[in-house]
């Protein structure tokens, strides 16, 4: 199946998103220091990482090992995240 070239090789952590430091910053030490805030919107232009970011932000929160800031990308929410899913709760 076709797939967008942004979409097949989006980053799938914060190391690998580019040009936004201040963001990534923040969303880990709000992760680390576990102050996460019950929302958060994402804006801008058209592809500058909303959604790649949000994407981690959500894998990290949800993550087995987590809430951490590098989510481990191999438990079952990570991958539920990654093909572009909802993470289940059992």
């Amino acid at each position: 199946m076709y797939q967008v070239i942004a979409r097949k090789y989006r980053p799938q952590s914060f190391d690998d998103v580019l040009n936004q430091d201040h963001i990534k910053t923040t969303l880990r030490n709000a992760i680390g220091q576990g102050r996460i805030a019950h929302g958060y919107i994402f804006s801008g232009q058209r592809g500058t990482g909303k959604t790649t970011t949000a994407r981690i932000l959500a894998r990290c929160l949800n993550c087995q090992q987590g809430p951490t800031g590098d989510p481990c990308g191999t438990c079952a929410s990570c991958l539920e995240i990654t093909a572009g899913g909802s993470p289940r709760r059992h």
